[in-house]
C-alpha cells in the first residue's frame, strides 16, 4: 500500500458514522484521562470539608442512638416484667 490509498482509506473512515463515533469515542477518552490525571485543588478541599462534616455528625449521633437503643431495651424489659407480673 502507498501512503495516497492509506491516506484514501483514513479519509473514508473518517467520513462514515462508524468512523466518526470511533473518532468521537477516541476524543472522549483522552480527554477524560487527560482530565482525570489532575484534580483541582478546590475539589479536593470540598470534599475533605464534606468527609470532616460528616464524621463530626456522626460524632454527635453515637450518643443519642445508645440512648434510644438504652431506652427501646428498657421499655421491652419493663413490658416483659409487667406482662409476668399480672
Amino acid at each position: 500500500m502507498t501512503l495516497k490509498t492509506i491516506a484514501q482509506h483514513v479519509k473514508q473512515a473518517a467520513t462514515y458514522t462508524r468512523g466518526k463515533v470511533a473518532g468521537g469515542a477516541a476524543l472522549m477518552v483522552a480527554s477524560a484521562a487527560a482530565h482525570a490525571q489532575t484534580a483541582p485543588t478546590g475539589a479536593e478541599a470540598a470534599f475533605s470539608e464534606v468527609q470532616s462534616a460528616g464524621a463530626d455528625m456522626a460524632g454527635y449521633a453515637w450518643p443519642v442512638v445508645a440512648s434510644i437503643t438504652a431506652a427501646l431495651i428498657g421499655i421491652k424489659l419493663f413490658k416483659k416484667f409487667a406482662n409476668r407480673a399480672s
